[in-house]
């Protein structure tokens, strides 16, 4: 057994019934890190289901386009473009009306999330216009290229090129980058744009015909999102299930009541980035056991196993027995997960609290995994198994 500095919590919950099996330090406190994704993951799979699609519509009248963004950051710039380019080709005018609309989200940013990516602006807001997956790259066809001359906080927008300081890149102003698409679209088509940007939480498309563009399946959103531990994406959604990222700790609340549990926890965001986020051990683990009843197979679906993502070093000799999310800020290592053993199957949570030896965390709670489990004796079993 690795020693570490620091303290632990450790909860081990019969899968099905969520009885508790063993139990450390359960009431602690403990900051979630990225295993906050997975409890996202669980409320999302309830809430809106596995095969929702976050919707974008469009709309086109005359020489009028209205776009509504709902938050589908998986929606690109070269999708954008097409869209564009073909709803103009149908317009007779030379001026192109552009609306584009989108509901209000309040405050951009959770508290405490991402405080070094604000200041030097290598992020986008959490809009619902923050499409691309959050990411600026180089792009000819759409004029879009790098000049790594500029400084770190530069973004300059002309009429047919985007300088972006690094080639992959989080951008800061994502409204400026839909609007540079949709203008450099109708101007190759040789009608000349004017576009009005609306804020608002409702918008009528009363008398119009309206074309959705869908996002995939929630399922399938999920699955990268968890596996690599991405923040931004995984932020969007639940900004867009939420109606804004800071609103995202009262709809958490709101399913841990659902399930009967005390709704003392403190979540400001998605992607588990802030340091303020604050839940109490046993409610994690039982929020992930609870919400699983019925869709077992859906949330182990998109939950990593050992050999891929942030689990690729990590019991890989497991791969067949765990599905989990890790969890990593400084001093903070953590794993929650599902655990399918011989004999029974658990959802466990190892919370590593003020260490500040990422690696040293990391190979504790693997072992924790192990023997506080019966993984070895249940490994070997598998493996005689195999051999008959």
């Amino acid at each position: 057994m690795v020693l570490i500095l620091g303290y632990f919590s450790e909860v081990w919950l019969r899968e099905g019934t969520c009885e508790p099996v063993r139990l450390r330090s359960e009431t602690e406190y403990v900051v979630p890190a990225s295993t906050l994704k997975s409890i996202w993951a669980v409320i999302l799979l309830n809430e809106l289901g596995a095969n929702y699609r976050i919707p974008t519509y469009v709309a086109a009248k005359g020489n009028a386009l209205i776009f509504r963004f709902t938050g589908d950051y998986t929606l690109s710039f070269r999708k954008l473009d097409s869209i564009v380019s073909a709803k103009v080709s149908r317009m007779k005018g030379k001026r192109v009306y552009v609306l584009i609309s989108f509901p209000p989200w309040r405050d951009r940013y959770g508290y405490g999330w991402a405080w070094d990516d604000i200041k030097f602006r290598r992020v986008s807001p959490i809009t619902p216009v923050s499409i691309n997956g959050g990411v600026v790259r180089s792009d000819t066809l759409l004029g879009i290229r790098v000049d790594t001359s500029l400084a770190v906080d530069s973004v300059v927008l002309l009429d047919t090129v985007a300088f972006i300081p690094k080639k992959v890149y989080r951008y800061s102003d994502p409204l400026s980058f839909v609007k540079y698409v949709v203008r450099r679209a109708i101007l190759k088509a040789g009608k000349r744009p004017r576009i009005e940007v609306q804020e608002s939480g409702t918008f009528s498309f009363k008398g119009l015909k309206v074309d959705t563009v869908y996002s995939p399946p929630l399922k399938d959103i999920l699955r990268p999102i968890l596996t690599y531990s991405i923040n931004f994406s995984m932020d969007m959604v639940v900004a867009h299930y939420s109606g804004g990222i800071t609103k995202a700790g009262r709809y958490l609340r709101r399913f841990m009541g659902n399930l009967g549990m005390d709704t003392t926890a403190y979540v400001f965001d998605g992607s588990g980035l802030s340091r303020y986020n604050l839940i109490r051990a046993i409610d994690a683990v039982y929020l992930v056991c609870a919400g699983t009843r019925g869709m077992e197979d859906v949330v182990k679906e998109v939950l990593p196993s050992p050999g891929k993502g942030t689990l690729k070093r990590r019991l890989v000799e497991f791969s067949e027995m765990v599905h989990a999310k890790t969890g990593t800020l400084f001093g903070v290592s953590a794993l929650l997960g599902f655990y399918t053993g011989c004999n029974d199957r658990y959802v466990f949570g190892i919370y590593v609290q003020n260490s500040p030896i990422t690696r040293h965390s990391r190979d504790f709670i693997d072992s924790l995994v192990v023997w506080s489990s019966g993984g070895k004796d249940c490994l070997t079993v598998k493996k005689e198994e195999s051999k008959r």
